[in-house]
């Protein structure tokens, strides 16, 4: 008779953090339902709502089928948004929604970290990604973009982003920004392939 190998600790340290952040953003979801007029309905407009979703589903996915991991690709897309996300949240944004409440502490501070911490302590020996891979990533944002400037900027209460409002800041600034944007998304994506590589070398 046979017997499954026991679990390793990088086998514990992937599920532990992967479960946490599934955990991490559905107490946000469920917190700011329960909390809020508004609900979450109206705040799935933002980056930082789709994002930590599409994190949360992509995490739940690895924890049912480890061959997910395989997914550099994406695995890397999941990572840059959350981080992107945290970070413009961090430097522009904490005085615009309401400071650290429980729910933005968790999308745009945990679940951050926790992703970066995933991304460099799990997968050691898994494939890299590829040259153009940071490249391919800005196709989400580049989608998102276009349907807040045609779209989101004229529903709701505000626009959910400012700083791609051209009511607010002006063509000129928003021009500046996308082009920020883009740099940060861009440059991101090759500090996490870089990661990954050095990851991939001290295995």
């Amino acid at each position: 008779m046979t017997t499954s190998p026991a679990p390793t600790a990088g086998t514990a340290l992937r599920v532990a953090l992967r479960a946490t952040i599934v955990l991490a953003v559905a107490l946000a979801l469920l917190v700011v339902e329960v909390t809020s007029r508004s609900g979450v309905a109206w705040r799935l407009i933002t980056f930082t709502y789709q994002a930590n979703i599409l994190a949360a589903a992509y995490y739940a996915w690895t924890l049912f089928s480890p061959r997910a991991d395989a997914r550099t690709g994406l695995r890397g897309a999941v990572v840059l948004y959350v981080v992107v996300a945290g970070v413009v949240w961090n430097l522009l944004l904490t005085g615009r929604s309401m400071g650290y409440t429980p729910a933005n502490f968790l999308l745009h501070v945990v679940v951050p970290v926790l992703a970066v911490t995933d991304w460099l302590l799990v997968g050691r020996g898994a494939s890299l990604g590829k040259w153009w891979h940071p490249i391919a990533w800005l196709a989400y944002p580049a989608a998102y973009l276009g349907v807040a400037l045609v779209v989101l900027n004229r529903v709701g209460r505000r626009a959910p982003y400012y700083f791609l409002d051209p009511g607010s800041v002006g063509i000129a600034a928003v021009t500046v920004n996308v082009t920020v944007l883009a740099a940060g998304f861009v440059g991101l994506g090759y500090l996490l392939l870089a990661a990954a590589r050095l990851r991939s070398a001290n295995t």
